[in-house]
Parts: structure tokens; C-alpha cells; sequence
């Protein structure tokens, strides 16, 4: 081998190596560990529904703010799907930091982390509050580039975050309207458009009041509904259109002591109705069906003949 080639071959591998220390650092630095971060890792740390008394997530367009309230979550004062709190607080304990992306805050726009496009996440911990600023999607599923507050530098986090700081508000709270204990119901008041009657149990046997059989598959649905089925499909907010319509029909389930255990109310009109339960100022959104389900026409409760 000529001298000549042989310093090639002894550059070669000096570039060789190089380049895998480098590639040994950056590994290192995003090697899936949450300590790789710095104080950045620090906001992960010690992180679940134990933990964790408020949650607030700020953004440009509004404020989502998450608070305990005698055991129970509440959205902006609203009652909280408590699904929807399990699974943000999941991502937050199964998140890891994946490595330093950028230094320079000219890339902050560009990856959503800037002070006016960044969706700041504010949790309540032991008495203290944490901060930080998460951005755009990340380049793989499940990432997202974050910062903290006042620092240029910009991890990709390894986390399902991305939709839960989109949600919007209506999407945290809880849509199912009641879910009562089926077994006490003895007696179920309906009325419905221009009919009213009355389902009464008799053993595991429902009739109408005056003994006649009433539609068994009918009065399962209704009670399913009761049971925790009646969930609605949005919320109908001041000034929409189906608030204005007058109440079209009710629903009353009674224990065999007379004692009213649910008490739900129904808008007017076809298609989609509003829908209310007696002790929750809300006002829902039900599709046709669930208002089949919940005041049933005298008809429907029929037997077929």
C-alpha cells in the first residue's frame, strides 16, 4: 500500500470516528430517558391524578382550566369527562424527552413554540406550579416539540399530547346527563308530545298502570338510558335556536316509595331536541334517538300486535 493511500485510509476512519461520537452524543441525549432534559424533565416528574390538583392550559384563542372540586374534575367550572382527565394525565406519565432540536429561537415559529402560538401547560403540583410550552406535532405519531418558558432550546417530547392540548372545551366536559341505580325504579312517568302514561314493575315484569303488557325490548332501552345510556351528543349553548323551542317532553322514574329518583325534560320539534335533567342547570344536545329512548312514544311501548 503506497503511503499516499494509506493516509486516506487513516482519514477515513478519523472521520469514522468522529462521527460516531457525535452520534453517541446526540443518542445519549435523547436515549427515551426523562432525565435528559434538564430542568425541562423536571416538569414530568412525579406527575398522575394523585399528584396533580389543577390543570391549565393556556392558549391564544382561550384558557382550558381544570380543577378538583370535592374529588371531582371540573372544566372551566363545567363538569369534566373524567375519561378525558385520565388519558391527559396517562400522557404525562408515559412521556420522554427525545433529544434537543434546536437553540436558535428563530425555529420557534416554525415549530409552534413561540410566545404567541405555543400552548402553555400549567400544572398544580404539592402547592406549586409548573410551566411549559408545547408546540406542533413532532416529525414521528406521538411527538411534540416543547420548551421552557424564558429558554430557547426545544425538545422533542415523546408524548400523546398534541390532541389534548387541541381539545376544545366542550370535548372535556361530561355529556353523559344521569346514571341511576335501575334496580330502585318502581314506576316511570312519561309524556311525550300529546301522550302520557305510566310503566309500573311488577317483579321483573313491566306493565302500564292499568295492567295491561307493555313493549319489554322499549322499556329496557328506557332504562338503559337511565342507568347511565343517556349521553348527549354536544351542548346547546345560550342563543342557540333549539334553546328557544317549548318542552316537548318528560320523563319521571319513582322508587316503589314514591321518591323521584331521575327527572329528565325534553325540547319540542324533530330531529335533534334539547334535553335537561332536574338539578343540572345544562342544557343538552340529544339526537333523535336518544329522545326516542328516554320518553318513548305511547306507541313505540306498545307490543306489536
Amino acid at each position: 500500500m503506497s503511503e499516499k493511500a494509506l493516509k486516506q485510509l487513516v482519514g477515513a476512519l478519523a472521520v469514522v470516528v468522529v462521527l460516531w461520537i457525535v452520534a453517541t452524543v446526540v443518542s445519549r441525549a435523547g436515549d427515551g430517558s426523562i432525565g435528559g432534559g434538564g430542568d425541562l424533565a423536571a416538569f414530568f416528574e412525579g406527575v398522575d391524578a394523585g399528584s396533580v390538583t389543577s390543570v391549565r392550559i393556556l392558549r391564544p384563542q382561550d384558557t382550558i382550566r381544570l380543577s378538583l372540586d370535592a374529588g371531582t374534575w371540573r372544566v372551566n367550572g363545567f363538569r369534566a369527562d373524567s375519561g378525558s382527565v385520565a388519558r391527559v394525565f396517562q400522557a404525562l406519565q408515559d412521556a420522554e424527552l427525545d433529544g434537543l432540536i434546536a437553540t436558535n429561537p428563530a425555529n420557534h415559529e416554525r415549530m409552534g413554540v413561540s410566545a404567541d402560538s405555543a400552548r402553555t401547560l400549567e400544572l398544580g403540583v404539592a402547592g406549586s406550579t409548573r410551566s411549559l410550552l408545547f408546540g406542533d406535532e413532532g416529525p414521528r405519531p406521538a411527538t411534540i416539540y416543547a420548551r421552557e418558558p424564558g429558554s430557547d432550546e426545544v425538545y422533542l417530547v415523546q408524548a400523546a399530547l398534541w390532541n389534548h392540548l387541541q381539545r376544545q372545551l366542550d370535548d372535556w366536559r361530561n355529556r353523559r346527563m344521569l346514571a341511576i341505580d335501575t334496580s330502585r325504579v318502581a314506576h316511570i312517568a312519561v309524556a311525550r308530545d300529546q301522550d302520557a302514561f305510566t310503566l309500573v314493575r311488577a317483579d321483573s315484569v313491566w306493565t302500564f298502570a292499568d295492567g295491561s303488557a307493555a313493549r319489554a325490548s322499549q322499556v329496557r332501552s328506557l332504562l338503559g338510558e337511565l342507568g347511565g345510556g343517556l349521553v348527549a351528543s354536544r351542548f346547546v349553548p345560550d342563543g342557540d335556536s333549539l334553546a328557544a323551542l317549548p318542552q316537548g317532553g318528560a320523563t319521571v322514574a319513582l322508587s316503589a316509595e314514591g321518591d323521584v329518583l331521575a327527572e329528565v325534560t325534553v325540547g319540542s320539534g324533530t330531529g335533534d331536541r334539547w334535553g335537561m335533567v332536574v338539578g343540572d342547570p345544562v342544557r343538552y344536545r340529544l339526537p333523535a334517538f336518544r329522545v326516542n329512548a328516554i320518553t318513548p312514544t305511547l306507541e313505540s311501548v306498545r307490543p306489536p300486535e
